[in-house]
């Protein structure tokens, strides 16, 4: 049984122990900022809760309504050190320092690809974004659907070894989605930066028998747009793609009909866009084009099949009793499910598949975050204090006890 930890509590550092899986060492020496942190600014939280995306970080405190910090989660190392030069470089300082730094991806498709990147990314989103000490707080990490289940014993390790911090858990993303609209079970259709999946949870249990990924999400709608104004005549430069983005961002949308949507008069969906150096384009069906490769992987040459169509194979993977359930409750997660006609599509296209049964689509305001938000609740429960897997637990259970205790 891990050891309760009160809200108010504030928790002592504690020294280093070598663990039973073997110590692993900080590999770039980053200082551990105790000195400079309030001692007590932040007493009445009960954890920390950072979820880490392909694409963007988002970290706060338990029992906030939103994130306190949104960073991109990759690195920018300085390829010449001098005493003046940080170790790193994070989030918008990256893209003005390109010569200067190597850029490294923490994850790829929702897997960490890069440990030591993750380490100075959360090194400064404890220190700098919400000035805290990782030895005073409980930490909740997440994990996205499908990841290997060796991540969550390097992320225990991390956390525990590098920076000592008395709890901590690791959840998945899908059920911490289902709790952010305040259930305990629904179908979850989310898209991300870098991965999509659809993942049914059960009375508060994932499914992994039913869960489907598919690597195809904001990154891979942006890159796709680059490629087809470019064909139409509007170039953009591998450096520019942020610019892509925010074309993407405000002009694409999903139509329920891309066959009549494609054949329709061009005015129907024409507009004119300006971009930062004040220069107009004009942007034609790009607008949904790019955005059909959820429904339709082919154009990408992928085999896999559409969102849509997982969604209806998660479905069918459940007990039958359960699936008229899950497809009334289907809950959408991610910054690509914002994009206009989401909703409308997926809907059509699973009453399509299913006309006899009631399809039903939740689709709250907050869910660019709604992994994080479903983390701040759990972790602000008095239920929950109990459930942390503490240093005890850990020194004598090793990290392979995330497998036991987390959800």
């Amino acid at each position: 049984m891990a050891t309760r930890y009160p809200i108010t509590m504030h928790y002592p550092k504690k020294s280093k122990s070598p663990g039973p899986v073997g110590h692993r060492p900080s590999s770039k020496g980053l200082p551990s900022d105790s000195s400079s942190c309030p001692s007590d600014k932040y007493k009445d939280y009960a954890a920390v809760v950072i979820d880490t995306g392909t694409g963007y970080t988002k970290s706060g405190l338990a029992g906030d309504e939103k994130p306190r910090s949104i960073v991109p989660s990759v690195v920018g190392v300085p390829r010449y050190r001098t005493k003046e030069s940080p170790l790193y470089y994070i989030g918008k300082s990256i893209p003005q320092r390109r010569a200067e730094v190597s850029t490294h991806q923490v994850m790829t498709h929702g897997v960490v690809t890069d440990w030591d990147a993750l380490e100075m990314l959360w090194h400064h989103v404890f220190y700098t974004e919400l000035s805290v000490c990782p030895e005073e707080l409980a930490v909740l990490v997440t994990d996205s659907p499908m990841s290997p289940t060796t991540n969550r014993e390097k992320m225990a390790e991390l956390l525990f070894e590098n920076f000592e911090v008395p709890a901590m858990f690791v959840a998945h993303q899908s059920l911490l989605s289902v709790y952010s609209y305040g259930r305990t079970g629904g179908l979850v259709i989310g898209s991300g930066y870098g991965t999509s999946y659809t993942a049914p949870v059960h009375d508060g249990y994932i499914l992994p028998h039913a869960t489907y990924r598919l690597d195809i999400a904001g990154h891979a709608l942006t890159e796709y747009l680059a490629k087809l104004m470019g064909e139409s005549g509007n170039p953009f430069h591998k450096d520019e793609m942020e610019v892509v983005c925010q074309i993407k961002e405000k002009c694409c949308y999903i139509p329920e009909e891309y066959e009549g949507e494609l054949n329709a008069d061009e005015k129907k969906y024409l507009m004119d866009y300006t971009l930062p150096d004040r220069q107009v384009i004009s942007i034609g069906s790009e607008r949904f084009r790019c955005s059909e490769i959820l429904f339709n992987p082919t154009m990408l040459g992928f085999p896999e099949v559409g969102l849509h169509v997982q969604a209806i194979s998660s479905i069918r993977k459940c007990k039958p009793e359960r699936q008229a359930d899950l497809l009334a409750n289907v809950l959408l997660a991610g910054g690509t499910t914002m994009l206009r006609g989401f909703s409308e599509r997926i809907k059509k296209e699973l009453q399509k598949m299913e006309p006899s049964k009631k399809v039903g689509i939740l689709a709250s305001p907050n869910r660019t975050f709604s992994a994080w938000l479903g983390g701040s609740i759990v972790a602000s429960l008095n239920s929950f204090q109990n459930v942390w897997i503490d240093r005890q637990a850990y020194n004598e259970k090793g990290s392979f006890i995330v497998h036991r205790h987390c959800f």
